[in-house]
């Protein structure tokens, strides 16, 4: 029997969030879907509980975190779908969407990567689809101007955030799987703007909505997660521009850094630290900084790597 989509879950902690992912995707797959399950190393067990309620799913366990795209991989490797669905572990998706997905990339034979419309816990719309990227967009402060919001209608789009991704596996074939040099962060950019250089659509349908949490793998180590965000981002800086805008990439953040570091740590102590979004802000400096400061050494930032 041929397999129509091969729904992938990346996981590491978190067994009630991962039941909830996992029940959800259950209801929307039929007899002709698998569902692979790639545990990165977890440390509560959570994987034993898993295989005792769920045994009709397959599962994948490294010793190791090996980061998000490459465990994205394994199960890309060995997944039988014509089509691909690679998931967080923090997400809720309906019982419609391998069916819309479906629709959409036969209707679409150059779609190559799509996605639907993140929502929160209430409901509300999160930012999905991102514009083109340029060296301008990655000056902080001067990048953030752009508000762009998500197209309202099915839309080519420059780069998706990966919580919730539908891959056509011919084109894996065409441009290979992630980008295993990110470990955390930035492999589901690259990956949509190699799929567009190649002449695959990356595109929203705003009309196929999904939960995503957010924030559920990486905020028991928050500053080790800010740490492995930096790492990926100069590493995609080195993929995707020219070596000049790199230097000036750099020219401007470490100072613009240093700025953010002075400016939080100010405000932090006017608020006496009580303002937890203040204190973050200073952590994430801080724990950036001194990472660059100690010539980015590879051990620090997220876990059992």
């Amino acid at each position: 029997m041929d397999i129509r989509f091969t729904t992938i879950v990346i996981h590491r902690n978190g067994l009630n969030r991962l039941r909830s992912t996992l029940d959800s995707i259950i209801s929307a797959t039929s007899l002709i879907d698998e569902i692979i399950l790639v545990d990165n190393a977890s440390t509560d067990n959570s994987i034993q509980e898993i295989s005792k309620i769920y045994e009709g799913i397959n599962i994948i366990k490294n010793t190791v975190n090996l980061g998000y795209g490459r465990a994205a991989n394994q199960a890309i490797n060995s997944g039988k779908g014509k089509y691909f669905l690679i998931c967080n572990n923090d997400i809720f998706v309906p019982s419609n969407i391998l069916n819309n997905f479906e629709e959409l990339f036969i209707n679409e034979p150059r779609a190559g990567i799509i996605s639907g419309q993140q929502t929160n816990l209430k409901g509300e719309i999160t930012r999905t689809s991102s514009r083109k990227h340029s060296y301008l967009s990655e000056l902080d402060g001067i990048g953030r101007l752009d508000h762009a919001k998500d197209p309202q209608k099915i839309s080519e789009v420059s780069t998706l955030r990966g919580a919730c991704l539908a891959v056509r596996k011919k084109m894996i074939g065409k441009i290979g799987a992630f980008d295993t040099d990110f470990f955390f962060y930035y492999e589901d950019t690259e990956w949509c703007i190699r799929a567009k250089n190649h002449g695959w659509k990356v595109l929203l349908n705003p009309s196929i909505r999904f939960i995503h949490i957010g924030g559920a793998s990486s905020d028991e180590f928050f500053k080790e997660s800010r740490i492995e965000f930096y790492r990926s981002r100069i590493i995609f800086w080195g993929k995707v521009f020219p070596r000049l805008i790199v230097i000036i990439l750099h020219l401007w953040n470490i100072p613009k850094l240093l700025l953010d570091l002075i400016f939080y740590s100010i405000a932090v102590s006017v608020t006496f630290g009580q303002n937890k979004r203040l204190r973050r802000k200073m952590q994430d400096r801080v724990s950036v900084f001194l990472w660059l400061c100690l010539g980015k050494p590879n051990s620090w930032g997220l876990p059992k790597k």
